[in-house]
């Protein structure tokens, strides 16, 4: 038995359901960036400089690729966790 996309508890005759390939990481990576932006704003934060003094409230493709890696880095560790999970 599993939990499929929805929610609900299913049983396929054993058998695992088939991973579905994940979004495009640059695709993934800007929402990402754009939530953490509309958190940072939420909590008053305006300004945000990189250590090396790059603004990063500003949108995903106007950053610098080394900015860009942080978001990608984080869209990379959750679709490992996601891979790990669906071998579980």
């Amino acid at each position: 038995m599993f939990y499929d996309v929805s929610g609900q508890l299913s049983e396929m005759c054993g058998a695992l359901p088939q991973a579905r390939p994940l979004p495009d990481i640059e695709l993934v990576s800007a929402k990402v960036h754009e939530a953490w932006m509309a958190g940072k704003r939420n909590a008053g934060v305006h300004s945000r400089l990189s250590e090396l003094g790059e603004e990063l409230m500003v949108p995903y493709d106007q950053l610098s690729q080394a900015a860009k890696e942080l978001d990608r880095g984080t869209v990379r560790a959750v679709y490992a966790a996601i891979r790990e999970a669906e071998q579980s």
